[in-house]
């Protein structure tokens, strides 16, 4: 091989070298300019968006641990209501059933696609500071919830009809199929045997704090959320296979959190989704998410401090249904 035509054959090969390392540079700006568009250009955008990226990359629902600790209710950028029946469908040229609640866990047809709630302008009374007001304030609560929960529930081909409310000055006047629960002294609960929620004056009153009607709202909003398992079918599911394990038992106790951490991922769906909407303003959010991450309940029985905060703000963040599905997730994140 002759000098001149080695060298011109070194010469291309050198071009070729130079044309395909540019190449890979400027497939790498674009990756880089693709994940700066995804995690955001601010710090506190990357902190929530790096929680979004684990989810999507794992590929499963639900809180996955470890969140920063900024928080971001999702407002109007939550996912669309349910658009096509899942629970009532049917093959192609036969009639679609009607609504019915579907007694299932963690393949229930309401986590099989990602719906978000009804956004409503929750309009609110203010809170005072007695028995009365406090009835007519949850009652205007509930009404909203009925509103946000109603066509996601309805689009999906489930039931809906709203709970019924038992809110009396003191516990020892509630009437309901459920009233062992205060045995212990007042407390607010969901009783699934007759649809209601149980929020005595008595239980209620310490979360006030004056006008912190964001407190209320993330107590209604959670029972709310026991409500919504109930009408789908998931509470009945629950109650059998929790049964089945034995209430004392550590499996037993283990759905018992799943359960209750669902029904906080519920509650952050509604207040996160609503953001911003009339009395959902960001004072409310902030009480009702502060009540939430300083809540003291039974940790076996309702999850640990982390976990509770950690589901209920996933569901505000996201505001879909998919990301609630606490029976999916790994026993780690519903200790």
């Amino acid at each position: 091989m002759n000098s001149t035509f080695s060298s011109r054959l070194a010469r291309l090969r050198g071009r070729r070298l130079v044309l395909a390392w540019a190449v890979l540079g400027v497939v790498g700006a674009l990756a880089a300019a693709t994940l700066l568009m995804v995690n955001g250009q601010s710090a506190g955008a990357g902190e929530v968006r790096t929680a979004r990226v684990v989810s999507d990359n794992a590929m499963t629902p639900g809180f996955t641990g470890a969140l920063p600790g900024s928080a971001n209710p999702v407002g109007d950028a939550a996912p669309p209501v349910a658009a096509a029946p899942l629970a009532g469908a049917a093959p192609d040229g036969m009639p679609v059933a009607s609504s019915r609640p579907v007694q299932a866990l963690a393949d229930h047809p309401l986590f099989a696609q990602h719906a978000g709630l009804g956004r409503v302008d929750c309009k609110l009374p203010a809170w005072r500071d007695d028995p009365e007001a406090a009835r007519a304030f949850y009652r205007a609560a509930i009404a909203c919830l009925d509103a946000s929960w109603e066509p996601t529930l309805r689009g999906a081909g489930l039931p809906f009809h709203p709970p019924r409310l038992l809110a009396p000055a003191e516990s020892r006047d509630v009437a309901s199929q459920c009233v062992q629960r205060l045995r212990n002294g007042p407390t607010t609960f969901y009783c699934a045997l007759d649809e209601t929620l149980v929020l005595p004056y008595d239980a209620m009153r310490p979360l006030s704090g004056g006008s912190r009607r964001g407190a209320q709202l993330a107590v209604v909003t959670t029972e709310y959320g026991h409500h919504v398992q109930t009408l789908i079918g998931v509470m009945q599911a629950y109650t059998e296979k929790h049964s089945t394990l034995g209430k004392d038992t550590a499996a037993g106790q283990e759905q018992s959190r799943r359960m209750e951490l669902q029904a906080r991922c519920f509650s952050g769906m509604f207040l996160g989704t609503n953001f911003g909407r009339a009395d959902i303003d960001q004072q409310t959010w902030a009480e009702a998410s502060h009540t939430v991450r300083n809540d003291t309940g039974n940790p076996r029985m309702h999850g640990t401090e982390e976990n509770v905060w950690g589901w209920w703000r996933w569901g505000s963040d996201k505001g879909d249904t998919w990301e609630c599905n606490t029976w999916y997730s790994s026993p780690a994140h519903v200790e």
